[in-house]
């Protein structure tokens, strides 16, 4: 199980896309993942996303079946993330 997950929504990001990624997973840990969020965009970041997801297996992507604005596709990606939760109780 990763000790982080970082959720990346996605749309209309061709252009910035790659070094978002990049930032990300230059933490060389391997207890890290991206859960990439390809909310129906309609440029190239579908195919960077597949394209890094398959060189890294830290990048998962999840593509939705149509665009549902940003907050509910980073709810769509942290619904996936396997990234240890901890709940503080008071």
């Amino acid at each position: 199980m990763p000790l982080l997950s970082v959720v990346v929504p996605v749309h209309n990001v061709e252009r910035y896309l790659r070094a978002c990624l990049e930032s990300v997973l230059v933490e060389s840990s391997a207890e890290i993942e991206v859960v990439a969020v390809d909310d129906r965009s309609p440029d190239g970041s579908a195919g960077i996303l597949r394209e890094y997801a398959s060189r890294d297996p830290r990048v998962r992507v999840v593509t939705l079946a149509q665009n549902v604005g940003l907050g509910r596709a980073r709810n769509a990606g942290f619904a996936l993330a396997r990234g240890v939760r901890v709940v503080r109780r008071q």
